[in-house]
């Protein structure tokens, strides 16, 4: 460290576009400054601070400057007027989609009721026979749970289609990491079915089921 400390330190051209960021030495706790010429991509200093006054004065000592890349921080916006007015403020691309993405995630959470993909209801032929409520094949106990399984399934399987990462999927849906895994891996929805869900088993939720129906179609889906 002696050695590299006794290097003089190496000529920096004047950056014409610089980005601006903080840095934590103790996050939470103590911040400072971080100025990268976007060009080439590499640091050019490093500030004690991300006071607003620090960044105008290196910024002013620095005229050439023509574009500042930086956050919403009100302190580097103030810093950036006050430094230099001659340039153009933006955001960096890596701010602009990480506040794209959270909009985007924020709102899919507020709608993703009309996300769900409701599965049609079989038409029945005025000369067909109307088949039992239940099927003494059918894997489910009640006919509703088998339909929120099937739009749950079908609703998962559309979002992983469309790009959405399994994390993402999750906070959409306000579903664990572990239901969303179970339903993208399973091929159909009967697949998902298991254990205390079929005939041959009963369980000690049978008494409250039809409660429990209501209750959900009432809109009460917290568990």
């Amino acid at each position: 460290m002696r050695l590299v400390e006794a290097l003089p330190e190496p000529e920096v051209p004047m950056p014409r576009v610089v980005g601006v960021d903080e840095y934590a030495t103790r996050k939470g706790h103590r911040y400072g400054t971080v100025l990268v010429d976007v060009e080439t991509r590499r640091p050019i200093d490093l500030l004690p601070d991300r006071e607003a006054s620090s960044l105008a004065a290196w910024l002013a000592r620095r005229p050439g400057i023509e574009v500042v890349c930086r956050d919403r921080a009100p302190f580097f916006a103030e810093g950036a007027t006050a430094g230099a007015p001659q340039a153009t403020q933006v955001a960096d691309r890596w701010h602009l989609w990480h506040n794209l993405g959270e909009a985007a995630e924020r709102a899919a959470a507020r709608h993703r009721l009309c996300l769900r993909v409701l599965v049609p209801h079989p038409v029945v032929k005025a000369d067909e026979p109307a088949p039992a409520e239940e099927e003494p094949d059918s894997p489910c106990r009640s006919e509703r749970f088998a339909n929120r399984l099937r739009a749950r399934h079908a609703t998962a399987h559309a979002l992983v289609e469309a790009g959405h990462s399994r994390r993402s999927i999750g906070r959409q849906l306000q579903m664990t990491h572990r239901t969303v895994k179970s339903l993208a891996d399973a091929a159909k929805p009967e697949d998902l079915v298991r254990g205390q869900w079929q005939h041959s088993r009963t369980s000690v939720l049978d008494d409250y089921k039809p409660f429990l129906d209501q209750r959900w179609d009432e809109g009460c889906t917290n568990a």
